[in-house]
C-alpha cells in the first residue's frame, strides 16, 4: 500500500472493503487506519503524514519499523494487490469465527444464554459467504478474450499500434523483441557502449512510433542526457553539444575541420526534431541524484504511472543498497520490484547493469553469472542481452549476445558495428551466429 493517494492502489484495498479492524496486529491497524485519515489530506508529503500520524497514536511504532512495511508493501500492486486484500478480509472473518465460537463454548459451559454471540456468528458466516461471491472467476480466466484478440490481430487490416520496435532486427525476429509487461537487461562491461545502444533503442521507438518514452539515468545529469540524444539524431560531434562555448564565432572559425554550414543546417534539423518531440510529449528525461532504492523505484514507478511505454533505467549497479541484507537479495527485491511495475502498466522497463570484473581479466567473453547481483537479475528479466567491445583491439565492432529470451531464441551473439562519432550500434550484414 506504498502508494501517492492519486493512484488507485489504495482504492484497490478500500473497494476491498478492508477496514483497520481487518489487521491482525495493532500496529499494521494504526498505520492502515492512518493511510484512511491522510488520504485526503494535501499539506505535507502523503507518508510523512501517515508516518506522523502513526507516531501519535497510543502505540509505538518506530520509523525503522514502518519503513520496513512500507518498503514491503510496495511490491504488491495492482491486481496482486486485490488478491492481497481479499485473503487478509477472509482471514479477517475466519478469525471473528474462533472469537465467536470461542465465547459461545465458554457460555454454555457456564449455563450462560448465548443466543446473541449466535446470531453475530451466523451473520459473520452470511457476510462471508457474499463476499465469496465476488471472487474473481476461478476457471477459463481471460481464454475467450485471448482468441478474440488473436483472431483480430490476424486480420490482415490490423496494425499493432502499441508494439514497441527494436532497431537491430535479430532481436525482433529470434526473441519477439521487447514485449510489454516485461523487464530486460542490457549488460556489459565499462565503456563497451551500454548506454549508447540502449539510447538506440530508445531513438528508434522515438522515430517510428508515437509511444511514451522515459530514460531515468544515474550516471548522466540532463544536459548530457539531451546531448547524446542530439548526437545520435543528426550528424553533429558530440564535443558541440557538450560544451556549446565552442560554436561560438571565434573558437568555430579556428577550427578548420568542420563545415561550418552543415553543421548549423543539423543543429537546425535537430532543433526541430526535438520541438517536435516536446510538443507530442513522448520523451521524459530524468536524472537522479539519489541512488536510494525507494528513489529509483519510485523514479521508475512515476514514468511509467505517467503513460511511459518504454523505460530505461541506466545504470542498476549504482543503486546504494542497504547493509542488512546482502546485495543479491536486495537485487532480487528491486528486480522483482521492476516486473510488478512492468505488468501493472503494460509498459517495458529496460535495466542496464554492469559485468564484475572477472570476464575481461580471465579473457573471455561475460555470461548471465557475471551479473553483478545475477541470480536476482536471471530469474525477473525476459530478455538479456550482454553486450562485448574490446576498444582497444576493434572499437568499431561489437557484439550482443542474447543470453536469456523467454519468448524466444536464446544463445545468439550479433555482429554489430559502431559508428564512434554517432555512437550507435547496427547489425553487421544482419548476420548472426550461435554461441556455446
Amino acid at each position: 500500500m506504498h502508494h501517492h493517494p492519486d493512484s488507485n492502489q489504495l482504492a484497490f484495498v478500500i473497494n476491498e472493503d478492508l477496514g483497520p479492524e481487518d489487521f491482525l496486529t495493532p500496529k499494521h491497524q494504526i498505520i492502515y487506519e492512518s493511510m484512511l485519515d491522510a488520504r485526503n489530506n494535501q499539506g505535507r508529503d502523503y507518508f510523512e503524514d501517515v508516518y506522523h500520524l502513526c507516531t501519535s497514536s497510543s502505540l509505538d511504532i518506530p520509523m525503522h519499523y514502518f519503513d520496513e512495511l512500507i518498503d514491503r508493501g510496495s511490491t504488491v500492486r495492482g491486481p496482486s494487490l486485490i488478491w492481497h486484500a481479499r485473503a487478509l478480509k477472509l482471514l479477517s472473518f475466519d478469525r471473528q469465527e474462533i472469537s465467536l465460537v470461542a465465547n459461545i463454548y465458554a457460555d454454555l459451559q457456564q449455563s450462560v444464554d448465548a443466543s446473541e454471540l449466535m446470531d453475530e456468528l451466523h451473520k459473520v458466516r452470511e457476510e462471508r459467504d457474499e463476499y465469496k461471491k465476488g471472487e474473481p472467476e476461478a476457471f477459463g480466466n481471460g481464454i475467450r478474450e485471448w482468441w478474440s484478440k488473436l483472431n483480430t490481430k490476424a486480420d490482415d487490416g490490423y496494425v499493432e499500434e502499441s508494439a514497441i520496435p527494436c532497431h537491430l532486427p535479430t532481436i525482433s525476429n529470434e526473441t519477439q523483441g521487447f514485449r510489454r509487461s516485461e523487464v530486460s537487461v542490457l549488460a556489459g562491461s565499462p565503456g563497451s557502449g551500454k548506454s549508447a545502444l540502449a539510447m538506440n533503442f530508445l531513438l528508434h521507438v522515438i522515430r517510428n512510433t508515437s509511444l511514451k518514452t522515459a530514460l531515468i539515468s544515474l550516471e548522466m545529469n540532463l544536459d548530457e542526457i539531451n546531448a547524446r540524444l542530439v548526437n545520435q539524431m543528426v550528424d553533429v560531434p558530440l564535443k558541440y553539444l557538450l560544451d556549446p562555448t565552442l560554436l561560438q564565432e571565434k573558437k568555430l572559425n579556428k577550427d578548420k575541420s568542420i563545415d561550418q554550414q552543415k553543421l548549423w543546417d543539423e543543429l537546425m534539423k535537430a532543433t526541430q526534431y526535438s520541438l517536435k518531440m516536446a510538443e507530442e510529449d513522448i520523451f521524459q528525461a530524468v536524472s537522479l541524484d539519489s541512488f536510494n532504492p525507494n528513489v529509483v523505484k519510485s523514479a521508475v514507478e512515476r514514468s511509467a504511472l505517467a503513460g511511459a511505454d518504454f523505460i530505461i533505467l541506466d545504470h542498476v549497479h549504482r543503486v546504494q543498497f542497504s547493509e542488512s541484507k546482502s546485495f543479491a537479495e536486495n537485487m532480487t527485491r528491486l528486480m522483482v520490484s521492476f516486473t510488478e511495475i512492468a505488468k501493472s502498466t503494460n509498459s517495458h522497463i529496460m535495466v542496464l547493469s554492469q559485468v564484475n570484473r572477472e570476464s575481461p581479466r580471465e579473457g573471455r567473453r561475460a555470461r548471465m553469472h557475471d551479473l553483478k547481483g545475477s541470480g536476482g537479475i536471471e530469474e525477473n528479466a525476459s530478455l538479456i542481452m550482454m553486450l562485448h567491445r574490446d576498444i582497444e583491439e576493434t572499437p568499431n565492432e561489437g557484439e550482443l549476445h542474447l543470453a536469456k529470451a523467454r519468448s524466444g531464441q536464446a544463445g545468439r551473439t550479433i555482429n554489430l558495428v559502431f559508428t564512434g562519432n554517432r555512437l550507435t550500434f547496427g547489425e553487421m550484414a544482419n548476420e548472426y551466429r550461435y554461441e556455446n
